[in-house]
């Protein structure tokens, strides 16, 4: 029953709102003057935000390295980078799939048991989740009127609308906490004798095992100097692409900040590769410029299906010289 809802959910009820969200973002656009459009934009532009973010990738692999390392592992470079990028493919097939796909990858290839991947990924996210906390605080300071009206208009105030200014859904909150806490707490040692929740603790210890990994690291420098070249790679990536087309090439260096926050928050969503949440978003983000609707969403297009390509040639490659090298070990 679990795993049928999970298919459902990941299968259908995720992919229909991508579906949703593009249709409700491309309804009013001629999808023909966008074609032509698309085929006029200056593609060097283009392919230099696809080098940005193949670097950025290959410095995510090269970070993942210094977070396994601590745990007495050492994963060759080459298998980490094939198994980024065959995360990134994963992802197009069902959202968070890659964080698994990658950890499994490496665990064939390198012998380093998964728990122990696992938590190096969650200590990653954590990091990266810290740093785009970073970026929208930064946004929000240089460009407040802008940035903060956009996240009242289309974040806070519909939630609070919706949700929070209900008594009723607080007290159904505060009391749904206060319930699984005390539950977890009492039933702690009977639920400890169940299966799953032995998985579970020895889950959570790979995690705090990730975790701890940060702070053994010899090369603790190195790793934020990669957290740093990572996040400017995709910043570039998201800036040069404003010169491939007329509607953006005015839009700042600063600008290109705002975009990739409110982008990364569409890829964010629990929808295949972002599909439709980043076109939406990001469509409703440049019309704070005075950008239309329509070329908003050209833009969102050529960045979003240019990385697409980029990972639909890059995976399968990926899958392939992995498979090969498995094959030739067994040889």
């Amino acid at each position: 029953m679990k795993k049928t809802l999970q298919i459902i959910l990941n299968f259908v009820i995720f992919p229909a709102i991508g579906i949703l969200l593009l249709y409700y973002a491309f309804k009013n656009v001629n999808i023909n003057d966008l074609w032509n459009n698309i085929k006029h934009a200056n593609f060097y532009w283009v392919g230099l935000s696809l080098i940005f973010a193949f670097l950025g990738f290959i410095s995510r692999a090269l970070r993942w390295v210094l977070l396994i390392e601590p745990l007495g592992y050492k994963p060759s470079k080459k298998n980490t980078i094939l198994a980024v990028f065959i995360a990134y493919f994963a992802n197009m097939a069902m959202p968070r799939l890659g964080e698994i796909t990658r950890c499994g990858s490496l665990n064939k290839t390198d012998k380093i048991p998964m728990d122990k991947l696992i938590g190096t990924v969650i200590t990653e996210r954590v990091i990266d989740f810290i740093t785009l906390l970073l970026f929208i605080a930064f946004v929000l300071i240089v460009k407040f009127e802008q940035v903060g009206g956009f996240f009242n208009k289309e974040i806070i105030d519909p939630l609070y609308n919706s949700y929070f200014s209900s008594y009723v859904f607080w007290i159904i909150i505060i009391s749904a906490l206060v319930f699984s806490f005390s539950f977890l707490f009492l039933m702690r040692q009977k639920l400890m004798g169940i299966t799953v929740f032995q998985k579970l603790n020895t889950f959570i210890k790979g995690i705090f095992h990730g975790l701890k990994s940060v702070f053994k690291m010899r090369k603790l420098g190195l790793f934020f100097a990669h957290t740093v070249f990572i996040w400017s790679m995709y910043v570039l990536m998201t800036y040069v692409v404003f010169f491939a087309i007329e509607p953006t090439k005015n839009l700042t260096f600063i600008d290109s900040f705002f975009i990739l926050t409110i982008g990364g928050l569409g890829m964010s969503a629990p929808v295949q590769n972002g599909f439709g949440t980043y076109h939406w978003i990001v469509s409703l983000g440049l019309m704070l410029y005075g950008i239309s609707q329509a070329d908003g969403l050209l833009y969102a297009t050529i960045c979003h299906e240019s990385q697409t390509l980029m990972v639909l040639i890059t995976g399968p490659i990926a899958m392939l010289l992995v498979f090969l090298a498995k094959k030739k070990l067994k040889n």
